[in-house]
């Protein structure tokens, strides 16, 4: 029979072994194209109103007057935009409503991108904590569910959106205003829910743009990104195109 100390000292190592490879898959999802430091994300954003401030009132009576308009068309429409996933923005590109055409290293591009920048949204939302409206205002009635207990600011869905609209505008320029219209709408839909305030939406857009940037200086991203406009727009039937120089 193995002695106590073996027992122990086999559990540490089977223990560290676990973490170690937790911590491999971890970084190996995550960052892709990005370095995972996100100090430089999180000191661009200011700090969001205070729960009792005048600018959170206002922002609360603008989610108010939202709530007690929509439609259920609306409801609907901002239900269905909750997934975040590239093929919310195929109409934007010009694909007829319904279609799936095979796209899959814009999917996969997409998919990457998506682990990579969660991590920056999420560092952003730890440092400053602001609660969504409907925990600060009782009268909100959320349309959509499995958000209590998440934090607001900046709004991830908001930021993910303007992120994909910005990379497939690169690659597909000629639908650049019909794909940043597509975000606008994407990132509304989660005020018409109640469960993002409009400075939450705004700070997501803004958190976009930094992290497209740091995406275009990865070399690794732009040769799936130029792999992935390649298909893309041959799928549209549109002439080739690379991304310009950095």
């Amino acid at each position: 029979m193995k002695s106590r100390a073996v027992r122990v000292t086999t559990a540490i190592v089977v223990t560290l072994a676990i973490a170690g490879g937790i911590q491999w898959w971890l970084q190996h999802e995550r960052h892709t194209y990005l370095t995972g430091v996100t100090a430089g994300f999180v000191a661009k954003f200011a700090a969001p109103p205070a729960a009792d401030s005048t600018a959170t009132l206002r922002e609360l009576d603008e989610l108010l007057g939202l709530q007690a308009t929509r439609t259920p068309a609306e409801v609907t429409a901002a239900q269905a935009d909750r997934k975040t996933e590239i093929q919310r923005f195929y109409v934007a590109l010009g694909f007829p409503a319904g279609t799936n055409p095979d796209l899959p290293l814009l999917r996969a591009l997409a998919e990457n991108v998506e682990d990579d920048t969660r991590p920056y949204v999420r560092a952003a939302k730890e440092k400053f904590r602001r609660l969504r409206p409907y925990e600060i205002e009782s009268s909100m009635e959320p349309c959509i569910g499995n958000v209590r207990g998440d934090l607001s600011y900046p709004s991830g869905h908001a930021n993910y959106g303007y992120v994909m609209a910005y990379l497939l505008s690169d690659m597909v320029p000629e639908r650049e205003r019909q794909l940043i219209a597509r975000a606008d709408e994407f990132a509304h839909q989660r005020m018409v829910c109640g469960v993002h305030f409009a400075s939450d939406i705004e700070a997501g857009r803004e958190g976009a743009i930094w992290l497209v940037t740091m995406l275009n200086d990865s070399a690794e991203y732009r040769e799936d990104a130029n792999a992935a406009m390649a298909e893309l727009r041959a799928v549209l039937k549109l002439p080739t195109r690379v991304l310009p120089p950095r």
